[in-house]
C-alpha cells in the first residue's frame, strides 16, 4: 500500500480505493472472536500496518469509505460485509421513514445517520471528533443524501472547550471521560479541544419542532446530553424514542435510566450495548 493511501481522503471519488480479497481476508482474521483478546489484538496491530485504509465498499446496499485501522466500526463493516450493530438498527428501524427526525449523537462515520437517511428521515448528525466528522461527510456525499445535516460540535450540558481523548486505533470510541483511557481501554490516548453545546441550543439552530428518534453513543457522557435537554426543553420536544448506549453506565455522574423512568420512559429494547426507551 502507498503512503498516501494511509492519510485521510474526502476528495477521491467514491470507488478510488478498491477492496481487495487479501485485504478482507487479513481483517476477517483479525476479527476472529474464537481467538483470545490479546492476541485478537496483536494480530489487528500488524494488519493495520500492512492494510490501514482507506478502502471504498457497500454494505446493506449503503456506501462507506473506511479507514480499518484508525476506527472499529470500519473494522466490523470490512470484516462483516455488513453495517455494525444490526439489532439496534432493526429496533429503530419501525421509528424511522419519511417525515421522521433522527437526531444522532456521536454519529461516527454515519452507520446509523445514512442507515436512518435512506429509510427517508431527516437526519442531524453531530460528530465532535473533527477527522471523524470529515469521514462522515464523505460518506453522506457519496450516498448522494440531501436529508442529512452534519453538526461538527461535542454535546453536553452548557457550552465549554473540553478535551476530547482520542486512541488512534479506535477514533470512534473517543470521550470526554478521561477515567475510561486506562484499565481495559488503556493504549495512546492524547486530547483534543473541542467546543461543546447543549442540544438544546443545536436543537433550537436547527429549528427541530420534534425528534422521533434520538440516538446517543459518547462514550460515558451520555447523561450529560440527555438529561440536560429533557430537563430544559418543552415535553413536546421530547424523543419518542431515545436509543441510549448503557457500556459505560458506570462513568456516568447521574442515572440516566431512573431519570428516564420518571419521565414516562419505557424500556422496549436491550442489546449487549444499548437500549431503546419509548414515550
Amino acid at each position: 500500500m502507498s503512503e498516501a493511501a494511509t492519510l485521510l481522503d474526502t476528495r477521491s471519488p467514491f470507488g478510488t480505493y478498491p477492496v481487495e480479497r487479501m485485504v478482507r481476508a487479513a481483517w476477517r482474521l483479525a476479527d476472529r472472536h474464537e481467538l483470545s483478546k490479546g492476541l485478537r489484538r496483536r494480530i489487528r496491530a500488524l494488519v493495520a500496518r500492512f492494510f490501514k485504509g482507506p478502502y471504498d465498499l457497500e454494505a446493506d446496499g449503503l456506501k462507506f469509505r473506511i479507514y480499518p485501522g484508525e476506527n472499529y466500526d470500519d473494522r466490523k463493516i470490512l470484516s462483516k460485509g455488513r453495517l455494525p450493530e444490526r439489532e439496534e438498527h432493526r429496533l429503530i428501524a419501525p421509528h424511522l421513514g419519511e417525515g421522521k427526525v433522527f437526531v444522532d449523537v456521536g454519529a461516527n462515520i454515519g452507520s446509523y445517520a445514512i442507515f436512518a437517511a435512506d429509510l427517508g428521515a431527516r437526519v442531524v448528525a453531530i460528530e465532535a471528533n473533527p477527522q471523524t466528522a470529515d469521514k462522515l461527510t464523505f460518506n453522506v456525499r457519496a450516498n448522494d443524501l440531501d436529508n442529512v445535516t452534519v453538526v461538527r460540535s461535542a454535546v453536553g450540558p452548557r457550552d465549554d472547550t473540553l478535551p476530547l481523548w482520542q486512541e488512534p486505533s479506535n477514533c470512534g470510541f473517543a470521550t470526554f471521560v478521561k477515567d475510561l483511557t486506562t484499565g481495559e481501554w488503556a493504549g495512546d490516548w492524547s486530547p483534543t479541544f473541542v467546543k461543546v453545546r447543549p442540544l438544546t441550543a443545536l436543537s433550537d439552530e436547527l429549528g427541530l419542532r420534534k425528534i422521533d428518534v434520538l440516538k446517543v453513543d459518547v462514550e460515558g457522557f451520555e447523561d450529560r446530553v440527555v438529561l440536560p435537554f429533557l430537563r430544559h426543553v418543552d415535553r413536546d420536544l421530547w424523543p419518542r424514542v431515545i436509543l441510549l448506549e448503557t457500556n459505560c453506565r458506570p462513568y456516568w455522574s447521574e442515572d440516566c435510566l431512573s431519570e428516564l423512568a420518571n419521565r414516562g420512559y419505557q424500556v422496549t429494547g436491550r442489546t449487549n450495548d444499548n437500549m431503546v426507551f419509548e414515550l
